[in-house]
């Protein structure tokens, strides 16, 4: 099997998760991989564990209001410098089965463009189980799960991130690409391993009110999709509903997490609203 495949994966302050990423990536069955971390100025071991692993290593820092999402910047730039057939982008906090490239390349040589990795969570505390359950529901839902592996032709062709969408938008909109274009989309049976840590409400509350302060933009560009993605009440819950009612007590907290969320989600919304006008 030939064909050089690139891993783009974007950095700041990522030692807690990246050495378990990358020695998934290391153990890979697929022999021609190269790592390119793209990384914001990391203050902790990011660097020395990327050296490690014999990462290419760029330093780049988009200029982004603080409290932004800057990881589309980073990854199109990696993207650019990627050598190899095919692309991959992730996150620090990845895991990797050993046969995941090797599967995600077979597709494609099959004749898929891209291919989506279903993702699966694990982590420290209750938040975390919440969030293990959210991704099971996702499992085949094609208006969440989203391809992260592409032929670099391809991205080229659908032109890589739209930057100014920011978080959430961001990836919702490369997949909007991938079908106006015609492309057909793969999906692995392997499952990507979601490292959470230990996640906490104010992490969630967080993340999802940064969300929010970019989500309008997403909504302007793609109006009729936006309101499939960011509709409380999913197909995806309703289809999984024995699964949620096996675990009554986890799906109680998801139902409160994913309550949270929009309510931090709402919040970042009205928050970029008033500072547009300003």
């Amino acid at each position: 099997m030939k064909g050089r495949v690139s891993i783009v994966i974007p950095t700041r302050n990522s030692a807690e998760f990246l050495e378990n990423s990358l020695k998934t990536i290391k153990s890979q069955s697929y022999p021609d991989i190269e790592t390119i971390i793209v990384d914001g100025k990391s203050k902790d071991a990011t660097i020395a564990i990327s050296k490690k692993y014999h990462c290419k290593i760029y330093q780049f820092v988009p200029k982004v209001k603080i409290g932004l999402f800057d990881a589309p910047y980073k990854r199109n730039l990696g993207m650019e410098r990627a050598t190899g057939e095919y692309v991959y982008w992730m996150d620090a906090d990845m895991e990797l089965p050993k046969n995941l490239i090797a599967e995600a390349v077979s597709l494609c040589k099959k004749g898929f463009d891209a291919v989506v990795l279903p993702e699966d969570s694990f982590g420290v505390g209750i938040w975390s189980m919440a969030k293990w359950l959210e991704r099971r529901c996702y499992w085949k839902d094609n208006t969440v799960e989203c391809s992260r592996f592409y032929k670099k032709s391809v991205w080229k062709d659908i032109g890589g991130f739209d930057e100014s969408l920011g978080a959430g938008g961001d990836d919702l909109d490369l997949a909007q690409k991938l079908v106006e274009k015609g492309y057909k989309v793969g999906r692995t049976k392997s499952i990507v391993r979601h490292n959470e840590g230990n996640l906490t409400f104010k992490k969630l509350y967080k993340k999802k009110f940064m969300y929010g302060r970019e989500m309008l933009k997403y909504i302007i560009k793609r109006p009729k999709s936006s309101i499939v993605s960011y509709f409380p009440i999913r197909r995806a819950y309703i289809r999984n509903w024995r699964f949620l009612l096996r675990h009554p007590y986890t799906t109680m907290v998801f139902i409160f997490m994913r309550s949270v969320e929009y309510m931090a989600g709402f919040a970042g919304l009205i928050y970029s609203f008033f500072e547009r006008r300003r």
